[in-house]
């Protein structure tokens, strides 16, 4: 008897290989047109297929040049905007798995963000293995008790696929109690991780941003709502890495920023950013800190670059 994964291989191979229909394979292989769909869709769900898309077409190759000039962007790579914002993701992920892997060699401290953009790349990341390399946590957990605790698996599961050693940040984000925090930085497994993270060598994250439509998982439930009003009291408009930045790119002066159990600010500002972010309600957010200078890559897609340049003159006046 055929396991699923040889069933699901032998309807993909038939399909794009063979250039079938589905109803020609509904017929060969007993099974009905929807089962069939159903079958094509898990294999690309599961990786058994991977489509990828050259991109490099006049359009996107104009927006990179566009933004390599105008944000000193030294990577830039476009994706299209698909019609759900989670296929864009998924599109973002596979994006930014098949650029990552040019970053990467031997010897090199990677800090890792967590978060649905950044676990879909891992997710299409192909194993290679490197020597040496060590994958840090950049901040704490939300929450490892949280409904989704696959998140809190990003960080090890890459060091899997690059045969690196994960140093975890077993703590929440924030701490507000300065007395607890001082006893909490003082043990050896944080202490070690944070250590680590004043030498990464790249930073791969994506970002958040303040008062958006859709769930952002930090500003919604661990930012209470006397903080989420000061916060935007100050002008945060987004953050990365659990630390909140406002319209120049900057990281705002209030305590939550203090209270991060994370990389230190100094250490993300002189930092290599492989950022990993998309969608149009992030458009503000991503252009503030691609002005404040601090990417190195960018992943994103097309229309939410189109935005960022709209709005870039608009501000100018043009």
């Amino acid at each position: 008897m055929k396991s699923e994964k040889d069933i699901l291989v032998e309807v993909a191979v038939m399909y794009y290989l063979e250039g079938k229909t589905q109803a020609e394979i509904s017929k060969e292989l007993y099974m009905s047109r929807p089962k069939i769909s159903r079958l094509l869709q898990k294999a690309r769900e599961t990786n058994i297929v991977d489509i990828k898309i050259n991109y490099d077409s006049d359009a996107f190759l104009r927006l990179k040049r566009a933004f390599t000039h105008r944000f000193n962007v030294e990577n830039v790579i476009v994706v299209k905007t698909l019609k759900s914002e989670n296929d864009t993701i998924t599109e973002l992920g596979k994006a930014a798995a098949s650029e990552l892997k040019y970053h990467l060699k031997d010897n090199m401290i990677i800090g890792m963000s967590w978060g649905r953009t950044v676990k879909r790349m891992v997710d299409a990341f192909k194993p290679k293995a490197f020597k040496n390399i060590s994958v840090v946590e950049l901040f704490g957990a939300v929450n490892y008790r949280d409904e989704q605790p696959e998140m809190m698996s990003i960080g090890y599961d890459f060091s899997h696929k690059v045969s690196g050693t994960f140093f975890p940040l077993p703590a929440p984000v924030y701490i507000h109690n300065e007395s607890v925090r001082h006893e909490l930085l003082k043990t050896p497994m944080i202490r070690e991780t944070l250590e680590k993270t004043n030498q990464c060598d790249l930073i791969v994250t994506s970002m958040g941003v303040v008062n958006s439509r859709l769930p952002q998982k930090i500003w919604d439930t661990y930012v209470d709502e006397d903080a989420q009003k000061t916060i935007k009291e100050a002008g945060g408009i987004g953050y990365l890495l659990a630390r909140f930045f406002n319209h120049d790119g900057e990281f705002i002066k209030h305590k939550i920023n203090d209270n991060v159990i994370g990389i230190q600010l100094e250490n993300i500002r002189r930092n290599n950013i492989f950022l990993v972010a998309g969608g149009v309600s992030k458009y503000k957010a991503i252009y503030a800190f691609l002005k404040a200078g601090y990417v190195h890559t960018l992943v994103c897609d097309d229309v939410t670059m189109k935005k960022i340049l709209s709005y870039d003159q608009h501000l100018k006046g043009e």
